[in-house]
């Protein structure tokens, strides 16, 4: 697959000391072969992804739920962020990334690839989801290119932030990583992280 358009551009014109790592994701991102695995279960590298992400939000002990492909729309349907265990901490990871982009002189960084880098994901990834998920209707569809443009918009983020004292390790890495692997993590719930 081709790289994203204008990498070079979003990087070099206005990053900073993480241009490179921030470019290396995107790069890796570009590569991603949107759920190409996502019907082979049971895939320990993916696994071990999951957990890592799990455990640095504290949650040490969840235990790995692979689900079924026809099984997707109903759990969707049925999946709530309040039951999602790591959701209130996510949720206030963006505000505490710009503040620490903010101090370091980098909130311009930060907000041009918060404008850029979802756009690159949905414009990578959207034809991929469609194949693969066309057949479940547009809102699963919608909610696939959603969280692709969550995971890699906030890996991004984080990466202008990484050399930062407390930031170094970039959680969403463990995701990509699972993307690279044909996946999609969908979130943990009362302890069962769920994949497809």
């Amino acid at each position: 697959m081709a790289a994203f358009p204008n990498t070079n551009t979003i990087t070099k014109d206005v990053l900073c000391l993480n241009d490179e790592r921030v470019d290396r994701l995107l790069q890796r991102l570009s590569r991603v072969n949107w759920l190409s695995s996502f019907a082979e279960k049971n895939d320990e590298q993916v696994e071990q992804a999951i957990k890592e992400f799990a455990h640095f939000f504290g949650l040490k002990h969840c235990e790995i739920k692979w689900i079924a492909e026809e099984e997707l729309p109903s759990f969707l349907e049925e999946m709530k962020l309040e039951y999602n265990d790591v959701w209130p901490q996510l949720q206030q990871v963006p505000e505490k990334i710009k503040h620490q982009a903010e101090q370091a002189g980098r909130l311009d960084a930060l907000l041009t690839l918060a404008d850029e880098v979802p756009a690159l994901i949905f414009h990578h990834c959207f034809d991929k989801l469609f194949a693969a998920l066309g057949r479940y209707g547009s809102s699963v569809v919608t909610t696939a290119v959603c969280y692709m443009m969550y995971i890699g918009g906030m890996a991004c983020a984080w990466e202008i932030v990484s050399d930062i004292e407390g930031w170094e390790t970039n959680p969403f890495l463990s995701l990509i990583a699972v993307l690279e692997h044909g996946h999609w993590p969908l979130g943990l719930i009362r302890n069962q992280f769920y994949v497809i």
